[in-house]
């Protein structure tokens, strides 16, 4: 059975790592509102785009 000292050190290493996958998770999260804002401006682009081509002819 691991000594109070041993879980200590556990608990500490436990904790720096929770806090680094934390930072790394907003990191994340920041790159996917980015991501998305440039998707809309991306389909915005391309809807006004359609808006001012004209539709060809029916082929028969």
């Amino acid at each position: 059975m691991a000594g109070w000292k041993e879980l200590l050190v556990d608990v500490l290493k436990l904790t720096d790592e929770v806090k680094r996958l934390n930072r790394a998770t907003d990191l994340l999260s920041e790159r996917t509102i980015d991501i998305d804002k440039r998707l809309v401006r991306l389909e915005t682009v391309v809807e006004i785009g359609a808006r001012g081509q004209k539709k060809l002819p029916k082929s028969k």
